[in-house]
């Protein structure tokens, strides 16, 4: 029960992600939303957005990271946030610099001092506060819910990035299969197909890395350009620091860059089919 429990909170949480994001989008709210990855018979995107216009949009949301910290934000879900279990009051963010952990590692005592520690933290009031812990930093972030949300965050990368680096490789190689996963979810999907890239824990920043400067496009979309032709995608949109919304008060829930203290941009387009129109102008009253 527990763990279905934790499900439930992700999905929520994801939800006002998507909503969050097609308020931007449309500036209208929908007639109706679908969860489509409930059943798991084969892969498919996260939401259907329909409008009383008659638009659908389907959306795909992931983020971008490393393999390496996929694994260790995994280790610390098993090792730290499930242990806590329901004992949290509200929706909290555990944050760990990779720079903190020795051999991009997290042994099993520390793991267990971390929960004793956010035991004792989480009881008392601490809204808006940020805790430091032996490792990283523990914050509220929504008032309802029983969850705790691991964040391993990189360093920043460089602006002008070696793409014989192999730490760019691969990064570049998890992009391109994030696109070819989400190319084959689309396929017996219709309407406009947007996916959404997460991009707060990876290392790179929206303006540098996905912008347009006197330099030329930035290197982000330069890959997207080199690995989207053909594919079924119609826009691809990147966002850096998602907030959630609860009562009219935002909380952010995903951080990890030197820029997250700052008030978030709205997601950015950076990519979409030859012949569409940008997707803030996609929505057709």
């Amino acid at each position: 029960m527990l763990k279905k429990n934790n499900i439930d909170e992700k999905s929520a949480l994801e939800l006002e992600q998507a909503k969050h994001f097609m308020r931007w989008v449309t500036l209208h709210e929908p007639s109706r939303i679908k969860r489509l990855d409930k059943k798991k018979d084969r892969k498919r995107p996260e939401f259907a957005f329909y409008y009383a216009s008659g638009q659908r949009y389907t959306l795909e949301l992931t983020r971008w990271l490393t393999p390496e910290l996929r694994e260790l934000q995994n280790l610390l879900e098993s090792n730290v946030a499930e242990p806590l279990g329901n004992s949290l009051h509200g929706t909290f963010i555990l944050n760990i610099p990779l720079e903190e952990l020795k051999g991009s590692r997290i042994p099993k005592n520390e793991a267990k001092n971390l929960v004793s520690e956010i035991q004792r933290i989480g009881s008392s009031d601490m809204k808006g506060q940020t805790c430091p812990l032996s490792i990283g930093a523990f914050s509220k972030v929504r008032d309802d819910g029983h969850r705790l949300v691991p964040m391993v965050s990189r360093p920043e990368l460089p602006v002008y990035l070696d793409e014989h680096n192999q730490e760019v490789k691969i990064l570049r190689k998890k992009l391109e299969d994030i696109l070819l996963e989400t190319d084959e979810k689309f396929r017996y999907y219709r309407g406009i197909r947007v996916l959404l890239i997460d991009i707060s824990q990876c290392g790179l920043d929206i303006d540098y890395h996905a912008g347009i400067s006197k330099e030329g496009p930035g290197i982000v979309c330069k890959w997207l350009a080199a690995f989207l032709k053909p594919t079924r995608i119609d826009y691809v949109c990147l966002d850096q620091g998602v907030r959630l919304w609860h009562g009219g008060n935002r909380g952010r829930i995903l951080t990890g860059h030197k820029y997250v203290d700052k008030p978030s941009a709205n997601p950015r387009e950076v990519w979409h089919r030859p012949g569409l129109l940008p997707i803030t102008s996609s929505y057709i009253s």
